[in-house]
């Protein structure tokens, strides 16, 4: 059952519209508008960046196989992370806010 669920997440994940995907080249960014705040992730090195964040919430990392590999409460504003993960696909997931990336 808990592949099942996997699975299911993932494709809902990957399918939903208006997810692009971003790999880890130099400084790329994944800019969302909300309520016209513009938030914006950077993945730098093994370092995450989250821009104009609107409210504190929970940042989420999941892998391709839909488990949970990072979380942490987050504030608001601008604030920067060190992350310890392996290369490969990820799914980032920030209150509303979800996007796809490849670490390289």
């Amino acid at each position: 059952m808990k592949r099942f669920y996997s699975i299911v997440l993932m494709t809902y994940l990957f399918c939903s519209v208006g997810l692009p995907a971003y790999t880890q080249e130099g400084n790329k960014q994944i800019v969302t508008e909300e309520s016209e705040i513009k938030t914006k992730i950077k993945l730098v090195e093994n370092k995450i960046i989250i821009e104009n964040l609107p409210k504190d919430d929970v940042l989420e990392i999941y892998n391709i196989m839909g488990m949970k590999v990072y979380s942490r409460r987050i504030k608001a504003g601008t604030n920067e992370y060190a992350l310890s993960l392996t290369k490969g696909y990820y799914i980032i997931k920030i209150g509303k806010i979800t996007k796809k990336i490849a670490l390289r």
